[in-house]
């Protein structure tokens, strides 16, 4: 078994604020708030009632404010300043859709992530979904999704250079869209475009990078809480230095903050300056 593997962001996780761990995180606010210690707070009813009518809000309102950080970056890309995408990008995603009366599409395309994780226009593959999970890895990004009779997961990318709308795109100078061209076919192209990111239109959203500061790529060795985190200039030097670490041969002021607390402390530090990363600093979990 490979003990090094990459670290998940997890941007928004719903059974997070149903959780006791989220329970004491409000409850500490709230005593802040009031002056108090937070033991104060967990033994008197009126206050719970605080902290559980908060948790109700935010287990919307944090989603809310995750897809409006990938929508508000996904706008500045489409300024056309970044030469990994020209003006023109859309959102494509892939995955496993699962209802019992008929699957739904797995693969869609979108004009924003809003639009995927409401399911409108021909990006329905969310549509009447719970979103339960946000989560990116090393710039992947991904959603999980749960309906009342069935589930979803879908990779999330951006695909540039090709001009959409509800029915179809452009590439190329030519238009693709179901009724112009056979349905089978034109979802055998958006898949191929999908799966050549290398050579293709398609990349990577690399939203926690891009809105929250954190490193390009982050890794988890092994079964400790110990996280990669901008340790080495390539895959290889980190491997290294997880064996070493492996090891016990690295002294303590060798070790590097974990991406929990470096993502946190980014988020909280753009929300307080109106940036990109409005919203409770407590929704991440990497």
């Amino acid at each position: 078994m490979d003990l090094f593997m990459p670290a998940e962001r997890v941007l928004y996780d719903r059974a997070y604020y149903l959780s006791d761990e989220a329970e004491k995180d409000y409850a500490s606010e709230v005593a802040e708030e009031h002056g108090i210690d937070v033991g104060e707070v967990l033994s008197s009813d009126e206050l719970m009632d605080e902290v559980h009518d908060a948790l109700e809000r935010h287990i919307d309102i944090d989603l809310d404010d995750e897809i409006g950080n990938f929508d508000s970056m996904l706008r500045e890309l489409k300024r056309g300043d970044d030469p990994e995408h020209p003006a023109e990008i859309s959102v494509v995603a892939k995955g496993t859709v699962e209802r019992w009366d008929k699957p739904s599409r797995g693969l869609v395309i979108a004009d924003s992530l809003l639009s995927l994780v409401s399911g409108t226009g021909s990006a329905d593959a969310l549509k009447d979904c719970q979103i339960d999970r946000i989560v990116d890895t090393n710039g992947e990004f991904h959603i999980e999704a749960s309906h009342h009779d069935g589930s979803a997961y879908l990779d999330v990318r951006l695909i540039s250079g090709i001009s959409y709308d509800a029915k179809g795109f452009k590439l190329g100078g030519e238009y693709y869209a179901p009724g112009k061209m056979d349905l089978a076919d034109f979802y055998i192209l958006l898949d191929n475009l999908y799966d050549s990111p290398g050579v293709g239109p398609c990349s990577l959203p690399r939203l926690a990078e891009r809105a929250y500061g954190t490193a390009r790529e982050s890794y988890r060795f092994g079964e400790t809480r110990f996280d990669i985190y901008q340790v080495a200039a390539s895959v290889g030097e980190a491997k290294e230095w997880c064996y070493r670490y492996s090891l016990r041969e690295l002294a303590e002021g060798e070790k590097r903050p974990e991406p929990a607390a470096a993502a946190a402390t980014a988020k909280r530090a753009a929300w307080r300056t109106g940036g990109d990363g409005a919203g409770d600093a407590g929704a991440i979990k990497l």
